[in-house]
């Protein structure tokens, strides 16, 4: 047989897995400083365009960045001590939690902010679980 026609043994079933890999040791504060500036920065532009004045956006929009900043930092240091279900449901929660915030703020009922958070952290939470369970070994 060729190289590339060797049967491969079957010893069971094949699951997808995505490599492991480590980050960088400041990717800790780096991604929850640059999500919380992203979150925050479209917190002060909605602000502002909903007729607040700078000084009154600039302080919404420093409030959301330092709580999402802190709350994902938060997530990220007890998500390793976490079960995978538990960990797409807090990933899950969180987006969801600063999508329907910054939804509200755009002068959408609470109702349909709740709608829109609800969904949008069903499918975050969906997706996290996927991928934490391909990783498996």
């Amino acid at each position: 047989m060729s190289p590339v026609m060797k049967a491969s043994p079957a010893r069971g079933r094949h699951r997808p897995h995505l490599p492991a890999t480590r980050l960088h040791a400041s990717a800790s504060w780096v991604v929850p400083v640059v999500l919380g500036v992203l979150s925050g920065g479209y917190a002060m532009f909605i602000g502002h365009n909903q007729g607040a004045t700078v000084l009154a956006a600039g302080l919404l929009g420093l409030v959301g960045a330092v709580v999402v900043g802190v709350a994902c930092y938060l997530v990220g240091r007890i998500q390793g001590r976490l079960l995978p279900e538990v960990r797409a449901g807090l990933y899950g929660a969180l987006l969801g939690c600063v999508i329907g915030f910054l939804y509200c703020l755009s002068g959408a009922t609470v109702a349909r902010a709740s709608v829109i958070a609800l969904a949008v952290a069903l499918a975050m939470a969906a997706a996290s679980f996927y991928v934490f369970h391909a990783r498996e070994e």
